[in-house]
């Protein structure tokens, strides 16, 4: 993706905020960046007392595939230590 690209995208609609992970090519697979904004994006929500309601979803046909097993092998490569 390139700079211009969000891996997270968030819609509010009344007390409602729905958040998109947006890695379709990869089916959303988890790696450290879609992580962190995650993570960034959650404690967002948490602290917005206007968010009543939360929906999680995935942009394209997967909601997550789970972690992203190329960046874990090149991390392995390059003895980059992996935290889960």
């Amino acid at each position: 993706m390139n700079g211009s690209e969000q891996m997270i995208l968030t819609e509010d609609d009344g007390g409602v905020r729905t958040i998109t992970l947006n890695r379709p090519e990869v089916l959303n697979a988890f790696n450290k960046p879609l992580s962190g904004a995650t993570t960034k994006a959650l404690q967002e929500a948490g602290e917005d007392k206007s968010v009543r309601c939360l929906v999680i979803t995935g942009a394209g046909r997967a909601f997550c595939s789970g972690q992203d097993l190329v960046e874990v092998a090149n991390r392995l490569d390059a003895d980059d230590p992996i935290e889960f």
